[in-house]
This record gives structure tokens, sequence and C-alpha cells, in this order.
């Protein structure tokens, strides 16, 4: 087969398909982390690809055999409102009580959510609002500028003092959404995320782009070469604007850190440890996968469905299946969120599961029944 062939074969592959989103993150791993496979070993590998193979199959489950969300009739929109509802108040109160240990706030900022989710689905097709986002996304950058005395890409302990902090959370959330829409507004939010200095940020700015505009394939390599290129840059000023001294360079550090994903993947499945839950349903459990396996306290990434094997095992596939589940449900709603989704998803490839996944899944899925009454008034 020539590689014309090969070309031609893969852009009849829906690449924004929530499998594909997964495979392909899972593909650009093993990729990076070619320079270090063979430290990992032959047997090692088709270890990891075996478990790999299994639990992305699971994903792959809803997809498969036909199960549809119907809000066509009355009585079913209720229901489903009502069960997406229960399952957003649960993960939130419980994920913010654990953090905050107030149910008094917990249950606030549900109602917070709540109120913005409402005003969200009632003006999201008006220029204005997007516009408005756009908005508070360049406000909070600035406001960040100025809290912080520098910007957080030049400034190594300015990037590492704003990371947790509301207003860069609040900005880049809504740069991407607003990004999203126009090339102006996406060209501004790059620039932006990339003064940010966080490269996960200007990777879902790129995917959810190319997704929500339905880049074609030629477009979609030439967004991935800017986004390397992009990202191995802001990795160079990081690094040189820390006190981490590395003989090696940014894309070299990609390959490692990829290669050491695969290797903390090998660990858990070797390991026989299972941690029932304590990762996935625990706020801020992956925190404590560096205690669990190395005896050193690091929040440690495993790739997507580490924290799930880690957890349960080869019953760990039953989350997989939940997960396909709300992907199906999410990718046949409203297409802007999804493509938000999407990138969020990717990016879960490599992190791997945590609490923080039910709670943008539970949110993205009572939005999307929201919007389909609203659509329907």
């Amino acid at each position: 087969m020539h590689i014309c062939d090969i070309i031609e074969n893969i852009k009849k592959i829906n690449l924004f398909h929530p499998i594909s989103i997964v495979v392909f993150g899972h593909l650009i791993i093993f990729v990076l982390a070619l320079p270090y496979l063979g430290d990992i070993g032959t047997y090692s590998l088709l270890k990891i690809l075996g478990v790999l193979f299994i639990f992305i199959l699971g994903f792959s489950l809803p997809f498969i055999f036909p199960v549809q969300l119907n809000l066509n009739k009355k009585s079913s929109y209720i229901l489903f409102l009502y069960i997406s509802s229960f399952i957003l108040s649960l993960t939130v109160i419980y994920g913010a009580y654990e953090v905050s240990h107030s149910l008094l706030l917990s249950i606030i900022y549900l109602a917070f959510i709540f109120v913005v989710v409402e005003l969200y689905t009632k003006l999201y097709n008006k220029k204005l609002f997007v516009d408005a986002i756009f908005g508070i996304g360049v406000i909070s950058f600035i406001l960040v500028i100025l809290i912080y005395g520098g910007i957080p890409l030049f400034d190594y302990n300015i990037r590492m003092s704003s990371c947790s902090e509301p207003l860069r959370l609040i900005s880049t959330g809504a740069l991407i959404y607003a990004g999203i829409e126009n090339k102006i507004y996406f060209i501004i939010s790059l620039i932006i995320l990339t003064l940010f200095g966080y490269k996960g940020s200007i990777l879902m700015l790129f995917v959810s782009y190319v997704i929500y505009k339905k880049a074609s394939f030629k477009h979609l390599l030439i967004y991935g070469f800017v986004a390397l290129i992009l990202l191995s840059v802001v990795g160079e000023i990081v690094l040189l604007t820390s006190n981490q001294h590395w003989k090696i360079h940014a894309i070299e550090i990609l390959c490692y850190r990829a290669h050491l994903d695969l290797t903390i993947f090998l660990k858990i499945i070797n390991s026989n440890i299972h941690t029932y839950g304590q990762i996935l349903f625990t706020p801020n459990g992956q925190n404590s996968i560096g205690d669990i396996l190395y005896n050193y306290h690091h929040n440690l990434t495993t790739t997507m469905f580490g924290t799930s094997y880690l957890d349960f095992g080869y019953f760990g596939v039953l989350i997989a299946v939940v997960l396909g589940l709300f992907s199906k449900f999410i990718y046949e709603g409203d297409k802007k969120l999804y493509a938000i989704y999407a990138s969020i998803l990717l990016s879960y490839c490599e992190v791997g599961l945590n609490y923080g996944i039910w709670v943008i899944v539970a949110l993205l899925l009572y939005i999307n029944i929201r919007l389909t009454k609203y659509n329907k008034e």
C-alpha cells in the first residue's frame, strides 16, 4: 500500500469521534516514547498494549451498541433532567465538601453552577454572550498580571504561584470557549494562553478549535505542526526561567515524559495493588499515586486508564464503559461543548482519569439536556 493510499484511508476516519480521540491520544504517547521503548522491553510493552486494548474496547462498547438518549417525549426529558441534575449535584457537593469541609459552601457552589447553566442555556446562541465571555477572559488575564506583578511565562515563580489562581482558571476557560468561535478570538486567546505558560491550555485551545471548525486532514496537520512548535518554544522558555537543569531540550523532555507515563502504567499492572475507588472517586485522589507506588508524595500521570486499573484491576473496564456512555451522549449533543470536551478527553489520555472527569461529564450532560429543552421552546 502506497503512502497516498494510507493518507486517503485516514481521511475517511472520523478523527473527531471520542474513540478516535482516545486512540489517537494513546498513539501520541507511544510515538513520543519511541526513543525509550527499548528500556521497557518487548514483553512489558505487549502487556501494556494488551491492557490498553481491553480498556479502550470497553470505552468503545456504548458506541457499538445502539444506546440512545431519547429526549423527544416530555416524560423522558423530565426523567433524564432529574437524573442528570442528581448526578451533577452529588458529584459537585461531595467534591466541594471534601475540599472545603463546609456543607454550606458546597451548596452555595452548586447553586452558583445551576444559575450559570441557566444563563448559559438562554444566552449561548447570542454573539454578545461570546463577546462577553471573551472580555472576561482578557480582563482576568490582565488582573493576574497586575496582582502577581508580571507575566507567568517569563517568571517561573509567578507561573507556579498562579497555578491554582481562580482568575487564571476563569481566564483559561473563557478564552478557550470564545477562542473557538472565530480566527481573531482564536489568535488573541492563543497569545494570552501562551503568556500564561501552561502547555495543556494551549493544546486544549488547538484541539477544541480544529474539532469545532471540523478542520480538514490537511489543516489538521498544519495546526498540529504549529502546536508542536509552539509547545516546544513554551517548554524551553519555562525551563530557562525555572530552577530546573535538564541536559535535554523540550521535545526530548516530552519523549521522556511519555516514557515515564508508560513506565508508571506498567508499574500499576505489575503491582497487583487495588485501591478500590481511592483514586477515581476521591477529590485529589490522584495525589496519592506516588505514595502508593513509590512511597513518594507526588501526583503521577498514568495514561488514561492507569487509575482505573489501580483502583479495580480488570474490573476497571466497567469505568471505561461508563465513561464511554457519557462520552457518547456528550458527542451527540451540542457540538461546541463536545469540541471542548474532546480536548479534555485528549488531555486525560496522558494524565489519567480522576474525580474531576465525573464532574465534567455530569455538568456537560446536564447542560446538553437543558439546551435540548431550550431549543424546542
